[in-house]
């Protein structure tokens, strides 16, 4: 597809699905001629326009719900799982083609630190937060115990900023970490970072299994050095869940 339509020049998206998500939104709002035009009819902010349109970024749940709604299209349409842009029926079963149904996750009193640890004495639950049912779908299996958490700290910048909100998918069983980075499908999927506690403070990073059973404790920011936590100090590290979705701006 090709990354200029209408009167939108566009920048080249950095990722392949921001690519596609920004043509989109561009093809949509190329009938209304400007920016400006555009952001008074559907009453969304033209920064936040303009920031979509050029895919700078990933677009946050309440962005994609109020663009879809504006734009009486489908959230499915605009993050390519559909290449039919009309609006989806509505439905009171809650399918994930409705964008009317969420889901009450509870955020957590908790502030996982992404840095070098932070004692937490509180995991009481401090709200519940909407999130859009038909992303859960997509991002963890039916029936998975979810929580929200704040990120503290800066070591998984620019990935995940100091303050950023992240959606945990809580640890079942054991987790099997992977030994080297795994693939993502698509853009808005967390492959391989964790919360976990580590000599009982709440943390994030990226971990790796290593040789000779040890794990990797790894940060995105390059002024953290890795940790190597070897396999006789196991003990000290118990897996709390995986970050399956953040956002850096909420």
């Amino acid at each position: 597809m090709s990354t200029n339509v209408g009167p939108f020049p566009m920048k080249k998206a950095p990722d392949a699905d921001l690519a596609d998500f920004a043509e989109r939104v561009n093809t949509l709002l190329a009938p209304y001629g400007s920016i400006a035009k555009a952001s008074k009819a559907l009453g969304i902010p033209a920064s936040t326009l303009s920031r979509l349109r050029r895919g700078i970024n990933e677009p946050t749940s309440e962005s994609l719900l109020s663009l879809a709604k504006a734009l009486n299209v489908s959230m499915e349409y605009l993050v390519g799982l559909s290449d039919e842009p009309i609006p989806s029926s509505p439905s009171l079963s809650g399918q994930a083609g409705d964008v009317s149904a969420f889901t009450r996750v509870p955020r957590l009193d908790v502030r996982a630190a992404a840095g070098g640890g932070a004692v937490n004495h509180a995991t009481s639950v401090e709200t519940y937060l909407a999130f859009p049912r038909w992303m859960l779908e997509r991002l963890a299996p039916s029936g998975s115990k979810l929580t929200f958490l704040r990120a503290l700290g800066d070591s998984m910048e620019p990935t995940i900023i100091d303050g950023a909100l992240m959606l945990v998918i809580e640890n079942v069983g054991d987790m099997r970490l992977p030994q080297r980075a795994p693939k993502r499908r698509h853009v808005w999927e967390a492959v391989d970072i964790y919360v976990f506690l580590l000599d009982g403070e709440t943390r994030v990073k990226r971990l790796r299994n290593a040789a000779q059973g040890a794990v990797l404790i790894i940060s995105d920011n390059p002024a953290y050095d890795l940790e190597v936590l070897l396999k006789e100090d196991l003990n000290r590290l118990a897996i709390c869940g995986r970050v399956i979705w953040w956002d850096n701006r909420l």
